[in-house]
């Protein structure tokens, strides 16, 4: 038997090795070795109470997540994901100088997979600090737009304040802290949202919350939404300017706004009035004139621009002496029963008064003068003289004329 077993010793060795690397080929060739890299992956820490009390937390300066590459057979690493490793830094191996190794660890095939490049972060360091508090007003934020129409009224959220803790150079950092409802293509007169709030420093840049303890990790938020409605805007000046001014001329834009408000309150916004006070004025007035300063209560103006441009033209009197002549005076009104005869011969001065760059054309041939005839019958008559001229323009003295009314023969 022994004979047998010992028979071709050599030939039977051999036929083991041939096989072994047979297997060892095969195998290589169907399920080679292959790598995988996990990037970002984040450190779980272990005994974090031993650091964090009642006064004390704590910040991560360096280690809060950290890029390794593992080897396994092809098998096994194309199902791999970050899921199936511990990546951990226990706190209770925390050294002086604050520091604490991070460990990285299969969940399941640990005989199978080799970690052969644990990165350049191989360690997590903390700053132990004082623990922090502030109390701060929390902030609604919509993303996206509300359908065609509607506009964002009133936003409410409760709480309206809460209290952040954490190590103090994170706390300090924070500026506000805001939730962000999302309102595309929202068409409904009431939004309601259950948010998660974060922090923003001075920049608008998001404070890590890992450190951070809300006293509310949900806001309630709800959100009206008001109908647009566009309406003229008339603006128009009170008040008279300095003795020897006068206003020759209004301009603004826009002429129409857009307002939003509630149904009951739209309904009765037809025009927004709006007054600008030249009393004493001696120069033309531009101006923006803020909008929202003229709305009621609980109407809002929609758009990023909230103001009207104004310019009001102020221009100094001056005085004209003309002269007309009886055949320049227009006989309004004249019953074709009568004729005139002039008494008074002429010529007439006729002082005018009115902004500087109109009065300066004004001459004896677009003065235009006429008297009023209508209602009156043969006689002497003493009247006065009037002129088809700019509103801006007027007749001082009360400039008169005599003559007779005759009957037509």
């Amino acid at each position: 038997m022994k004979e047998k077993l010992t028979r071709n010793i050599s030939l039977k060795i051999l036929a083991v090795i041939l096989a072994v690397l047979m297997w060892l080929i095969i195998t290589n060739v169907n399920d080679p070795v292959q790598t995988k890299i996990f990037n970002d992956v984040p450190v779980t820490i272990k005994n974090e109470e031993l650091i964090k009390t009642e006064n004390q937390s704590y910040d991560i300066l360096e280690g809060e997540t950290v890029d390794f590459k593992v080897a396994a057979r092809r098998s096994i690493i194309q199902n791999l994901t970050a899921s199936d490793f511990i990546v951990e830094a226990d706190f209770a191996h925390l050294s002086s100088v604050n520091s604490v190794n991070i460990t990285i660890t299969p969940k399941r095939y640990k005989d199978d997979i080799e970690i052969v490049d644990r990165g350049d972060v191989q360690h997590m360091i903390i700053s132990i600090e004082k623990l922090s508090s502030k109390q701060i007003k929390v902030n609604i934020v919509e993303k996206g737009e509300v359908a065609e129409g509607y506009y964002i009224g009133n936003k409410k959220a409760s709480p309206v304040i809460i209290e952040v803790s954490g190590p103090e150079s994170k706390v300090e950092k924070i500026k506000q802290v805001i939730v962000e409802a999302n309102v595309e293509g929202a068409s409904s007169k009431t939004i309601y949202r259950l948010l998660e709030p974060y922090a923003l420093d001075e920049e608008g840049n998001v404070i890590d919350s890992s450190r951070l303890t809300f006293s509310q990790n949900r806001i309630e938020v709800e959100i009206q939404l008001y109908q647009i409605k566009e309406i003229p805007l008339k603006i128009t000046a009170t008040g008279r300017p300095a003795d020897g001014y006068v206003m020759t001329g209004i301009e603004y834009q826009p002429k129409t706004i857009e307002i939003a408000a509630e149904d009951s309150k739209l309904k009765t916004i037809n025009v927004l009035e709006v007054t600008r006070d030249i009393t004493g004025a001696t120069e033309d007035i531009e101006e923006f004139i803020e909008l929202r300063d003229w709305l009621d209560g609980g109407v809002l103006l929609v758009g990023e621009d909230t103001t009207a441009s104004l310019n009001i033209r102020i221009e100094k009197l001056e005085t004209k002496e003309v002269s007309i002549w009886p055949n320049d005076i227009e006989l309004k009104n004249k019953s074709d029963s009568l004729k005139v005869e002039y008494i008074t011969k002429g010529p007439i001065k006729v002082y005018v008064q009115g902004p500087a760059s109109e009065v300066e054309s004004i001459n004896r041939n677009n003065l235009k003068p006429f008297i009023n005839l209508l209602g009156y019958s043969a006689g002497t008559y003493y009247l006065d003289i009037e002129a088809d001229i700019s509103k801006n323009i007027k007749l001082n003295d009360e400039p008169k004329v005599l003559l007779n009314l005759i009957p037509a023969t």
